[in-house]
């Protein structure tokens, strides 16, 4: 099909298009994102009622995920051109989409996959690095993506690395080791360690496992009802609202990696099908390519539903006198109960902030519970 034209019909033009359109509602959305915490950050004065804080790491990864998502997206919107032209055309743009698809599917991969390792090792592990630690972080993967690209336009110079693979531009068939190696190995990792944090999270929420410092106890479905959620067992048990309300943080844990799967998987399959030379039907193809667009338009959707701190957000300027910080997955903290005793509490994960002592009741159950006995 390649440098041809008005080869694509009426059905591959229309599943193409609503491909072109799940990208560029993520475009859209991700940029409209961006856009606001940039006015937040730069334009909105100190002292606002609505403020946008970066000094956190994990702030930081969100925004690089959001930058690698808008990266994927413009390389989803210029199927519009094949879309128009009823065929795939090899040239400049086409090269340009490739370089995009690859540098924005490994950016979202591996900035997933560093938001899951650092909530697990702060919520979890309660380990917080340092604050160059996140820099360096980012930094090595622009000099990665930027050295898997660079390298693989010079070392294939005059040759159709990137180039028509049908129904878009990518890595052509000729090259099926940098198409597992330079795309498919990083999100198939993401998604792994994706599961894997998450899914350790939300078992040390609901008390089936237990963590002390770096050692993990599996005590199973029985000892986390008698032990308390996500507790050893002198610590507060949870029963009644508090059980369900650390249930339904658990659960929403598993929200993380099963988006990302979901929106990997249908992709890796339609693309290992043709990778072995299977007739892959178009509408599977286009499916697959619906959902692997629409990355940008789940991850701002699921970063401000259960992330909201993360967002620029009100900021009270009478804070209340007694307050715990909730980790971002829930609604606001309740009100403590009279006569609390006091209990070391810490700072939401987003807050690199030691721990300190407040007047709290037991459980909270908008917050996560403790995952660990203090001294």
């Amino acid at each position: 099909m390649a440098d041809q034209e008005g080869e694509f019909s009426f059905g591959t033009r229309l599943g193409l298009a609503f491909t072109t359109q799940s990208a560029c509602c993520s475009a859209l959305l991700v940029s409209g994102l961006l856009f606001y915490i940039l006015y937040s950050a730069v334009v909105i004065k100190r002292g606002a009622t609505r403020t946008w804080k970066v000094s956190t790491q994990v702030h930081c990864y969100f925004v690089n995920l959001l930058i690698f998502d808008l990266i994927q997206a413009i390389g989803g919107v210029i199927d519009a051109k094949w879309v128009a032209e009823a065929g795939v055309t090899e040239g400049p743009l086409c090269t340009a989409q490739g370089i995009l698809k690859q540098m924005g599917d490994v950016g979202v991969a591996l900035s997933s996959a560093i938001i899951a390792l650092h909530t697990f090792c702060v919520l979890v592990l309660r380990r917080n690095a340092p604050p160059p630690v996140a820099a360096a972080v980012l930094i090595l993967i622009w000099i990665f993506i930027a050295l898997i690209v660079g390298l693989s336009v010079s070392t294939h110079k005059g040759q159709d690395y990137y180039g028509n693979t049908e129904y878009w531009c990518w890595i052509t068939s000729r090259y099926g080791f940098q198409r597992i190696a330079l795309e498919y190995f990083w999100l198939w990792l993401a998604a792994f360690i994706n599961l894997v944090c998450y899914g350790i999270m939300a078992l040390v929420v609901k008390g089936v496992v237990v963590v002390d410092g770096t050692r993990f106890r599996f005590i199973g479905w029985k000892g986390s009802s008698q032990n308390g959620v996500g507790s050893f067992s002198k610590v507060d048990k949870l029963t009644g609202a508090d059980a369900i309300q650390s249930n339904a943080i658990a659960m929403r844990m598993l929200f993380y990696p099963l988006i990302y799967i979901l929106a990997v998987t249908p992709i890796t399959v339609v693309r290992f099908m043709a990778f072995s030379g299977s007739d892959v039907p178009f509408p599977a193809t286009a499916f697959a390519s619906i959902t692997f667009s629409s990355s940008g338009v789940f991850n701002v959707i699921l970063f401000a539903m259960t992330r909201p701190k993360l967002l620029p957000h009100r900021v009270e300027r009478t804070p209340p006198r007694h307050f715990s910080f909730s980790v971002g997955l829930g609604p606001p903290p309740l009100p403590p109960l009279p006569h609390s005793p006091l209990r070391k509490t810490y700072s939401s994960i987003d807050s690199g902030e030691g721990p300190s002592w407040k007047m709290t009741p037991p459980m909270m159950p908008s917050e996560l519970p403790l995952l660990h006995t203090h001294s």
